[in-house]
């Protein structure tokens, strides 16, 4: 951090548009969630979703996120979505699409190689895990050496996934002892895991450990829809 990626996502976009895709990719919904997204212009005209976007964007430079795509079947969908974007004035604007499967990556593609994000390995990750269990302290594992044995096991089980180490490393701070470590260790929940790939074992254990009301309140919003 701190080495001015907001800055200049800041200074050099005017719009900046962020919508969470998942499961339904669902265009008219889509549009209308970007639309609410973007501020109102001087003297806009009413029109539908799309139309509302292109008056808005018209001379605009803006970079718009569509995060975690799940799905889309029909790549006419898809460039019927980009269409209230093309028609703008402004130049140098940007669109990123994040998911997790390869096929939609190349469907939706305009540079010669979708960018993969790589897990951490090796060195990286343990020091993230290490950040994620002694906080902003500087990590010693000589000041608790009888966990660094089971702290690799357990960091072994993780699979290079930062969100992994985050929920499991703070689950691990509030209990720097070796009986707590050696029972996450043991935990059920990474029985869970059929391949490298897997990171619900770390979420479900992090959930498994939250105390009563908090695991009723997420059983309660789970009742409602995406």
């Amino acid at each position: 951090g701190g080495i001015g990626k907001t800055t200049l996502v800041q200074s050099h976009f005017q719009v900046k548009i962020w919508v969470c895709v998942s499961f339904s990719f669902d265009v008219s919904r889509l549009t209308q969630q970007i639309e609410k997204c973007i501020p109102r212009v001087d003297h806009e005209t009413p029109g539908s979703a799309e139309e509302l976007i292109e008056q808005r964007l018209n001379s605009k430079r803006f970079l718009l996120i569509l995060d975690d795509m799940w799905k889309c079947d029909d790549e006419d969908e898809w460039k019927r979505l980009l269409v209230p974007f093309r028609k703008g004035q402004a130049k140098g604007n940007m669109v990123i699409v994040t998911t997790r499967f390869p096929v939609l990556a190349e469907m939706v593609k305009t540079t010669n190689h979708p960018i993969e994000v790589e897990r951490l390995d090796g060195k990286e990750f343990m020091h993230l895990f290490e950040a994620c269990v002694f906080g902003d302290e500087k990590p010693s594992w000589q000041d608790h050496s009888e966990l660094l044995h089971i702290g690799r096991k357990i960091i072994g089980k993780l699979n290079g996934f930062p969100l992994a180490a985050k929920t499991v490393g703070r689950l691990l701070r509030n209990n720097l002892t070796l009986d707590h470590w050696t029972r996450v260790l043991a935990s059920k929940e990474w029985e869970l895991q059929t391949g490298g790939h897997e990171i619900m074992p770390a979420l479900k254990l992090s959930y498994v450990y939250l105390p009563f009301h908090l695991q009723k309140c997420f059983s309660y919003c789970a009742l409602f829809p995406e």
